[in-house]
């Protein structure tokens, strides 16, 4: 399987490598010709304009055209490459020159050569002339002497400019650069492809199978990636946090399962001991009796409603009766109704509570995130203890603190307390009493008003429970 990503990984490369270079090859051949193009056509035009030059200076030096002019202008290398017709003022022809065939037949052979894209224009306006081939121009020019006329001039040449051998070499060379960069270039991308294949595909596959384990429920799955690359580093974390939330999750369900099965498995078989024994006539049905089954039944119905409660929380169905009003009032009235509690307990309540404190929330909601904080220090805070209730308003939070000295949490149990039924004590020692999803719901009314809540605790020294909550809605 790794042999078969690792081909596809190389063949996706070298197929984007191979495009883009010969696309920019085809690119780059275009634009340089064409701008050889345009650089041999100015070339030429200044060829033509020196030969113009060399005519009017001859007939200037000799004052005439002179045999002396004439012969000036015949050994004079500028018309090699040219045919070259001279008339005079009178339209007499006075002066011919033809070039060489060699270098009409150089100069078909080199053009043909370059490729046609660079013949059959014409220049300035000219004139075809099938004689010399279908590439062959005249160009007339009017030759003047103290802006005076004295004749024409007709120059002849192949294409639209000359081409030397030396420029042929030049755009040769331009020719070979480009084939050999671009074979050395899908060189590069095969070694490059051969490269990255064995940095991102073998690590690709390895994520690819600690997906499938985890998919089959092998949740102790863990991987670990050589490399350097950040995005496939941070994907393995990422994979590794999956696989042990997923275990962690898969853990608190079962024992999820157990908590439910015991919470409703204790009132339930006090509930058949009880009514087997009144039915078989062991017991009267007396009224503690029946009391006894009353209390059972009615923590039954009470969980059932706690579990529905939270359900509704969760699921954004509970409707919040938001007004704005003084929590710091609140709250101590909530602490001075705890108080005898504390007292006959023999625990010693102190609140340092900031007052005027406004808040934007359901008050019942707010009040009932308390009384469960309150109710859970006092179940576990021993005779002799004490429990700090704090408040403070900055920087628009409001902070609530609940610090006891009680029996505090193990350091595994604390990132589970406010899941439902998660009990610290494995042996569900139900002397303290309660459903065990009292915290589940005080986490989840905090946040359905925006806010936050944190535990922090050491075994057999206390908890600290913190809530942030916006102090404006």
């Amino acid at each position: 399987m790794f042999n078969k990503l690792r081909s596809r990984f190389i063949l996706m490369i070298l197929g984007g490598a191979i495009f883009s270079i010969v696309l920019v090859s085809i690119i780059t051949n275009i634009t340089l010709f064409r701008k050889f193009d345009l650089y041999m056509r100015d070339e030429q035009g200044k060829r033509l304009e020196e030969v113009v030059q060399l005519v009017e200076q001859s007939y200037a030096f000799h004052n005439g055209w002179t045999e002396g002019a004439l012969e000036n202008i015949r050994l004079s290398p500028l018309i090699d490459n040219f045919d070259i017709n001279i008339r005079d003022a009178e339209d007499h022809l006075i002066f011919t020159h033809y070039m060489e065939s060699t270098m009409i037949q150089m100069h078909n052979e080199m053009m043909g050569k370059m490729g046609q894209g660079m013949m059959g224009r014409n220049h300035f306006g000219m004139m075809r002339n099938n004689s010399r081939g279908e590439n062959y121009t005249i160009d007339q020019h009017d030759l003047l002497f103290n802006n005076e006329s004295i004749g024409k001039i007709s120059i002849g040449f192949i294409g639209p400019f000359l081409v030397s051998e030396r420029e042929i070499v030049f755009a040769r060379g331009i020719n070979i650069s480009i084939f050999y960069g671009a074979i050395i270039s899908v060189v590069a991308a095969i070694f490059l492809g051969m490269y990255s294949s064995k940095v991102f595909s073998r690590p690709i596959l390895q994520i690819t199978e600690a997906a499938n384990h985890i998919r089959q429920g092998k949740l102790d799955t863990k991987i670990e990636i050589p490399n350097n690359v950040l995005e496939l580093q941070e994907l393995s974390r990422s994979i590794n946090h999956l696989a042990k939330s997923l275990g962690d999750q898969e853990g608190l369900r079962k024992r999820l399962t157990s908590d439910i099965s015991h919470e409703l498995r204790t009132p339930l078989t006090v509930l058949q001991s009880h009514i087997e024994a009144m039915s078989d006539g062991i017991w009267e049905p007396t009224k503690d009796k029946l009391d006894i089954c009353k209390n059972e039944v009615i923590r039954l119905i009470k969980l059932v409603e706690e579990l529905k409660y939270l359900t509704d929380i969760e699921s954004h169905k509970l409707t919040l009766e938001m007004k704005q009003y003084c929590l710091s009032k609140d709250l101590n009235e909530i602490i001075e109704s705890f108080r005898y509690q504390f007292q006959n307990k023999g625990i010693i309540i102190h609140h340092a509570i900031d007052q005027d404190i406004y808040i934007y929330a359901d008050k019942n909601k707010i009040k009932q995130v308390f009384m469960n904080l309150l109710s859970n220090a006092l179940k576990f805070t021993n005779s002799g203890g004490s429990v700090n209730v704090g408040m403070v308003e900055q920087r628009g939070e409001i902070e609530i603190t609940v610090e006891d000295t009680g029996s505090g949490i193990e350091h595994e149990d604390l990132p589970y307390i406010f899941e439902r039924f998660y009990r610290g004590d494995i042996s569900r020692n139900r002397k303290t009493g309660g459903t065990g999803i009292g915290l589940t719901i005080t986490k989840n009314l905090i946040e359905s008003h925006g806010g936050r809540i944190s535990v922090e605790s050491k075994k057999g020294k206390g908890t600290k429970f913190t809530i942030l909550l916006p102090s404006k809605g």
